[in-house]
């Protein structure tokens, strides 16, 4: 009786989240124009270059060394990683912080259509600050910097996936 019960609510569960639309997240559908890329980028040693370098090239993207030998150039004009106090305590100290990263894109293609004009994404990650734990904290900031490039290298491959062409 208890083993029927607990494969009722699994298949439950199941239909619901296909109800719901989820999916796993699986192989980006790029498009076809960027089969060959070149990629522009304002330092291609940070992490941010390697992460999206890494997931374009697990999505079929050959990155090209020459902007002669593309199907397309992504260019990215800036990635900026900064941290805006968020809540002020009654001693005029910070008790939370949000990493904000920005990263300002371009896809054209080597005919020279812009696909996708100049356009910025952002992602946002908040986390309390308490100066009795400052080495902690300072941990949590770096993580939270490292997290915020992987989840914006996703972010712009999502983003070029919508476009047609």
């Amino acid at each position: 009786m208890n083993r029927s019960v607990t494969i009722m609510m699994v298949l439950a569960g199941l239909l619901l989240l296909a109800g719901c639309g989820f999916e796993l997240r699986g192989e980006a559908r790029l498009p076809a124009v960027m089969q060959q890329t070149w990629l522009q980028l304002p330092d291609d040693s940070s992490t941010f270059a390697r992460e999206l370098s890494l997931m374009l090239r697990a999505n079929g993207v050959e990155l090209v060394d020459q902007p002669e030998d593309a199907t397309a150039d992504l260019l990215i004009f800036d990635e900026r990683l900064g941290r805006e106090a968020l809540t002020i305590s009654g001693q005029a100290r910070v008790r939370e912080f949000a990493l904000v990263f920005d990263v300002d894109f371009e896809l054209r293609s080597r005919q020279g259509n812009v696909l996708i004009p100049r356009e910025t994404l952002r992602l946002v990650r908040e986390y309390s600050f308490d100066e009795q734990e400052i080495l902690a904290a300072t941990r949590e900031e770096e993580f939270l910097g490292a997290e915020l490039r992987r989840s914006m290298a996703a972010q712009l491959l999502r983003r070029l996936e919508a476009i047609d062409g």
